[in-house]
């Protein structure tokens, strides 16, 4: 009985799928196959019963055979990167993915997960619960914050790791970096003014910040499933200039985001609302529609004064979790 009762569903499932997808694109895809079709009639009859005289039409028809689907790919492939449209020639490396291991339920892809999805005249997902935008914070979110390493990297032991830790990355300074309003030379004075008995080494150490920031591999399918799902996502960092330069690999998922906000860019920093109000004008956000999610709580603090969700970031799992908690699906 279970069988049949999955068949059924199944079908019922099919069948709400098909309807939910725009007339025009099925009448598209309708043209399209009798296209093809034709292409392989008229050219097994001409195999079969054309002559000599039809060697030209046989050879073109061979070539249309391949060439139209392919044309046919890349214009829908066009249209979808020139207007934003999610078409069936979208690369949407993140429905192949998983975004974790483990039992089926948490291996379910986003083309799983938003196969029930209404979709918007130009094919896109709509999302239909209370989030629409999700806004992460980048180090220890989407990236590491590995200073320890940066600094042992140098060639020093954890005691002096500490020690130039707390001059520099720990001190109140190190937010200098990250307002833009200072220059690498001025942030690094005021570490030394910190402790100066270590000037040679702070001064080594911070002549550049390269390598700061390390990739985390799970950061762009994470992104990639969350837009393919429907949702805007943007970011939301306290983050300097020389960082981002000097960290190109691990920032790279930036080019996959909607747009954001680097604190540097504008001199306004968290947790302060300043940046929060930047943010939510600069994309037309809706307070209660937008969740948060930083590692730090003072930042989800201000957040959620504003309206905003938020969610304090422990772990991967733990995010996930608490994304599904509010309605997010992906």
């Amino acid at each position: 009985m279970s069988n049949n009762n999955d068949n059924r569903d199944n079908i019922e499932s099919g069948k709400k799928n098909v309807s939910m997808v725009p007339g025009y694109k099925r009448v598209l895809a309708l043209v399209a196959l009798a296209l093809i079709f034709g292409l392989i009639i008229a050219f097994l009859l001409v195999a079969l019963f054309g002559g000599p005289e039809s060697k030209n039409v046989f050879v073109g028809l061979a070539g249309a055979i391949v060439a139209v689907p392919i044309l046919f790919w890349l214009l829908l492939w066009s249209a979808g990167a020139i207007f934003g449209w999610r078409t069936v020639a979208s690369f949407d490396v993140s429905k192949e993915v998983p975004l974790s291991q483990g039992s089926p339920e948490r291996a379910r892809t986003s083309l799983d997960n938003t196969s029930a999805s209404a979709y918007s005249k130009y094919g896109n997902v709509i999302v239909d619960g209370k989030i629409d935008t999700i806004v992460f914070d980048i180090g220890n979110v989407l990236t590491d914050f590995a200073y320890e390493k940066f600094i042992a990297s140098k060639g020093y032991d954890k005691a002096m790791v500490e020690r130039i830790s707390k001059a520099s990355v720990l001190s109140e300074d190190w937010v200098e970096y990250d307002k833009g309003d200072l220059t690498n030379d001025e942030i690094v004075q005021r570490f030394v003014d910190n402790d100066p008995e270590i000037e040679d080494d702070l001064r080594k150490v911070f002549a550049n910040i390269d390598g700061i920031i390390l990739k985390r591999e799970k950061t762009i399918p994470w992104i990639r499933a969350l837009k393919t799902a429907g949702y805007k996502v943007l970011y939301l960092s306290n983050f300097s200039k020389q960082a981002l330069e000097g960290c190109p690999d691990a920032m790279a998922f930036l080019e996959e985001t909607d747009g954001g906000i680097l604190s540097y860019r504008d001199h306004v920093v968290k947790p302060g609302d300043e940046i929060y109000h930047l943010l939510e004008e600069r994309y037309d956000l809706v307070p209660e529609k937008t969740v948060f999610i930083d590692d730090t709580k003072a930042n989800i603090d201000t957040c959620l004064r504003l309206g905003w969700e938020g969610i304090v970031y422990k772990d991967f799992d733990q995010a996930q979790k608490a994304l599904a908690a509010i309605g997010v699906k992906y």
